[in-house]
């Protein structure tokens, strides 16, 4: 179960890191094109919000991950619980 996890998690990690060069990318992109039309500046200062955003996203995942992945069969066994109460059909007492 644990290489299964592991997989997983190499993953999400890969379109982490393609979600944060894909951000770097294009923002290069649009601000190439920014200073070739209009002679303008790009907010590099967004971007680089944006990107620290996407990082520290990253780095909780991969701390909640190491807790799932040392908890596992106890955090399903709690999540299956807790969607049943949720998804229970409620009814209408007129």
């Amino acid at each position: 179960m644990l290489g299964f996890l592991n997989n997983i998690q190499g993953i999400v990690n890969f379109l982490f890191f393609l979600a944060v060069a894909g951000t770097l990318g294009v923002s290069w992109l649009y601000a190439d094109r920014l200073k070739k039309q209009y002679r303008a500046d790009f907010p590099w200062n967004k971007t680089a919000m944006i990107v620290g955003i996407e990082v520290l996203l990253w780095i909780g995942f991969n701390f909640f991950w190491e807790i799932f992945e040392a908890f596992w069969w106890q955090i399903t066994i709690i999540a299956i619980i807790a969607i049943v109460l949720i998804s229970r059909k409620k009814r209408k007492y007129i």
